[in-house]
């Protein structure tokens, strides 16, 4: 491959990174459009992403440690299955038609950052009182399946929420490449509060996750196609503009973090959508 495209992955890692760290999403979707439009396969795309986050996760994780952006009682609970998760992304990747990751993940992820656009862009962050309820208000019992299931979700553990979103993150990883784009955005619907606790324990967690996924991908690709130039690239640009994005994610109002993580997901997953359609 030529020079050129080699400066380009220091680029894509520098701006992918940045907005990783400051919206907690965009790493793994820069990097990964980079290298399918110079040609690298799927399977060697994710497998490429997954060990770069291996290095730009450890500058950011660390980035935002010292900044007090980790939550420390979410790390473990989102770690574990997500490490799950992603090892079976991983072992699934292989056999999963390219289609479905092309059109149900950005589907999946555009609606999801419309949840959250919609959220940040209210009148309230704060959940409405119902004129004249007492402090022991309840809302009504739930009457059709769904209500059922959003009623126990809401009720569930959070370390129960934090597994789930944290599995599901993983497998979302292991076959895309886009660990960030669920797992910030799920923690941040689930758990509030301001976002930069969301950015910056799932930015933590990731060196974690990426490492299974990575060791698990290695086993599996035909080692005559990987470039191992890419993910130094990447590593290196993420290294220039991970400290930024978490000190700015610290330092913008929870309004406008909220809003730049809604408006990453419509925008990068609106673009996946129109690719996979032309």
């Amino acid at each position: 491959m030529a020079v050129g495209f080699w400066v380009l992955a220091v680029l894509a890692g520098s701006i992918g990174q940045l907005i990783d760290s400051g919206a907690g999403m965009g790493f793994g979707a820069f990097s990964s459009t980079i290298m399918i439009a110079g040609g690298v396969t799927p399977a060697i795309v994710v497998a490429t992403v997954n060990l770069a986050k291996i290095g730009s996760g450890l500058s950011s994780g660390l980035a935002h440690w010292r900044v007090g952006n980790v939550r420390w009682a979410w790390v473990m609970p989102l770690a574990i299955s997500g490490v799950a998760g992603g090892v079976l992304g991983a072992m699934l990747i292989t056999h999963i038609p390219r289609e479905v990751t092309r059109f149900f993940v950005p589907f999946v992820l555009l609606a999801m950052g419309l949840l959250i656009l919609r959220r940040f862009l209210s009148a309230s962050l704060d959940v409405p009182r119902v004129a004249g309820a007492s402090q022991d208000w309840a809302p009504p019992a739930p009457t059709n399946l769904w209500q059922h299931v959003a009623y126990a979700w809401a009720n569930a553990s959070s370390g129960i929420q934090l597994g789930v979103i944290g599995f599901f993150g993983g497998i979302f990883n292991g076959i895309s490449g886009a660990y960030g784009p669920f797992t910030t955005s799920s923690v941040l619907l689930a758990k509030g509060g301001h976002p930069r606790f969301a950015v910056g324990t799932v930015n933590f967690v990731e060196f974690f996750v990426a490492s299974a996924i990575a060791g698990t991908l290695l086993f599996q690709i035909d080692w005559a196609e990987f470039q191992w130039q890419l993910p130094v690239a990447l590593i290196a640009g993420s290294a220039l503009t991970a400290p930024v994005g978490a000190y700015l994610s610290r330092r913008l109002p929870s309004r406008s973090i909220g809003i730049l993580v809604g408006l990453t997901l419509v925008g990068l997953n609106a673009w996946s959508i129109l690719r996979a359609v032309t």
